[in-house]
């Protein structure tokens, strides 16, 4: 009795070690993780965190490069419909055109200055005296602006003191505005309708656009003038 009494303890000893199945929940062992496999998921952890920043900032960086490509797109188009609608408006000779080109440190900065009647929103078919211009400021960037006057017989840059021109600024990451002109048989860089008495067949105006990265884009704005073709 004593022999079967101590065989049946030894059988139950070995089923709490070796975690026998059915042999009750007092009789299983616990058994926790090894500071191997915490290492491993720390590891994959780690892992899976650092291509979830990748790819998230390589597609942030994807977006930037997009939308500052995007700007500098919307800039030289809007300046050229602008230039193209202008142009297309410009009233004969009976007020000059005038036009000059500098280059200053390898940009090319251009003036033009002419009358035009072309439609505004808020003074339909009124005439006026309008200049665009890339000009230097005091920090030595570059700003494109349009001027814009009633007064049709004063020059932008002289107007009377009671009527100032309106001053628009287009943007600040043009760097280069160059206008030419063809006279019909050859493209020119100035002009002086009130010298020459006659005006350009066409004006072409070629505009640089930098974005943040330092990329150029070139725009080009070719126009007929219709008083000038007739």
């Amino acid at each position: 009795m004593l022999r079967t009494l101590r065989g049946a303890k030894r059988a139950a000893d070995r089923a709490v070690r070796t975690g026998v199945p059915g042999a009750g929940p007092s009789c299983r062992m616990e058994r926790g993780f090894t500071l191997i496999e915490i290492l491993l998921a720390v590891a994959l952890s780690a892992l899976l965190l650092t291509v979830v920043y990748w790819t998230y900032f390589s597609i942030n960086r994807s977006i930037v490069a997009a939308t500052e490509d995007q700007e500098a797109f919307e800039t030289g188009r809007t300046l050229s419909e602008l230039l193209k609608r202008d142009i297309r408006a410009i009233n004969g000779v009976k007020y000059p055109l005038l036009a000059k080109n500098v280059e200053i440190q390898g940009d090319r900065f251009g003036q033009l200055e002419f009358v035009t009647n072309a439609l505004s929103p808020t003074e339909p078919q009124r005439f006026r005296r309008v200049q665009y211009v890339l000009v230097m400021t005091d920090s030595e960037g570059k700003v494109m602006v349009r001027k814009e006057s009633t007064d049709l017989d004063d020059l932008i840059d002289k107007p009377p003191v009671d009527n100032p021109p309106k001053v628009f600024e287009i943007s600040r990451i043009i760097t280069g505005f160059f206008v030419e002109f063809y006279d019909g048989a050859q493209w020119v860089q100035t002009w002086d309708s009130g010298a020459s008495a006659t005006l350009p067949k066409q004006i072409r105006a070629t505009i640089d656009v930098v974005d943040t990265k330092g990329d150029k884009k070139r725009f080009v704005a070719e126009e007929a003038i219709q008083s000038g073709n007739q």
